[in-house]
């Protein structure tokens, strides 16, 4: 059993996110994610998985001199991928069994899908066809993510690296 895509993506994002935040390596961010997921999944994502696909949508963010958006632009995303499927395919939140942080049977992330589905993201603003975070919305405070969000309050440390 396999951690769903959108949580897959969602934590490459924030490794990215809150290493620009910090004055912590990626590094420490990746291994975050990587022993937090490992205590909610069964099928572990290696710490360098998480920050070299966040180091390559930093690297995107330089490439289209985001500067100052780019932390808002790696919310947006955020928001999207926990509220949407795919592009015009809203998820369903409430389900009769299980949640939508339950696992499912195939893998279905990887590094190269994560940065595709968020480059695609930026452009489709650009265009305006996909949706922004709500002004004010964090992940943190969101009410569909019981499992992961003690994840997202754990604070790094410099010693997290090693």
């Amino acid at each position: 059993m396999f951690i769903p895509a959108w949580v897959f993506d969602i934590s490459a994002i924030r490794t990215a996110s809150e290493f620009l935040s910090s004055e912590i390596g990626i590094e420490a961010f990746g291994k975050k994610y990587s022993d937090g997921l490992a205590k909610l999944y069964k099928e572990p994502v290696s710490a360098e998985t998480f920050a070299e696909t966040a180091q390559s949508i930093l690297e995107f963010l330089a490439e289209i001199e985001a500067g100052d958006q780019a932390v808002a632009l790696l919310n947006d995303f955020t928001f999207y991928r926990l509220y949407n499927a795919g592009v015009n395919r809203p998820r369903k939140m409430k389900s009769m069994f299980g949640s939508i942080e339950d696992t499912v049977k195939t893998k279905e992330y990887d590094a190269t899908g994560t940065l595709k589905a968020f480059r695609a993201y930026v452009f489709g603003l650009r265009s305006d066809t996909v949706p922004r975070a709500p002004d004010g919305w964090r992940l943190e405070d969101d009410e569909y993510i019981d499992k992961f969000k003690p994840l997202l309050e754990e604070s790094v440390s410099v010693l997290d690296m090693f």
